[in-house]
């Protein structure tokens, strides 16, 4: 078979490498809600969590004694500690250069964290939910949140923090 239409064949791996990515994202959407007793195992192509060795994505080192927040940990707002949240999503961008919608950045919102902080996505999930897909989705900066239940094994015990 001989290809020539390579943008094509680009095109269409992106595209099945994003389905996969969206698959693999529903799968931790799972996991966070259900908690990891409660979800089937998997053909093996299963979410790896790495430890959080103090690398950053900026190759700096984490700043202050913040603790490290994973995708599925409940988190509340040192702001409104009256709400929980679901962390979905760890991005690489700082709170500098992560832009909202309507042209800000997650530092210019919050002026009082530091404008390089890492940016944490959270979702405000209710206990019936059966999905997070249509749930809006809420950057923060991440000094600003706390843990309050971990999801995934930090400390050698299984479920993370009791």
């Amino acid at each position: 078979m001989m290809v020539r239409d390579y943008d094509h064949v680009c095109r269409r791996a992106e595209a099945l490498e994003r389905e996969a990515a969206k698959e693999m994202r529903k799968l931790a959407e799972a996991r966070a809600i259900a908690g990891p007793e409660h979800v089937d195992g998997t053909d093996g192509s299963e979410i790896i969590v790495a430890s959080d060795d103090g690398l950053r994505a900026d190759g700096g080192e984490e700043q202050g004694q913040s603790q490290p927040i994973g995708v599925g940990d409940h988190v509340q707002d040192e702001q409104d500690p009256d709400a929980t949240m679901l962390v979905v999503n760890l991005d690489t961008l700082q709170a500098d250069a992560y832009e909202l919608e309507d042209g800000l950045t997650v530092a210019d919102v919050n002026p009082e964290y530091p404008p390089n902080d890492d940016v944490v996505e959270c979702v405000f999930p209710d206990q019936t939910d059966l999905s997070l897909e249509d749930k809006k989705t809420y950057a923060y900066p991440k000094e600003r949140l706390e843990v309050v239940h971990r999801v995934h094994d930090r400390d050698g015990t299984e479920g993370g923090d009791e």
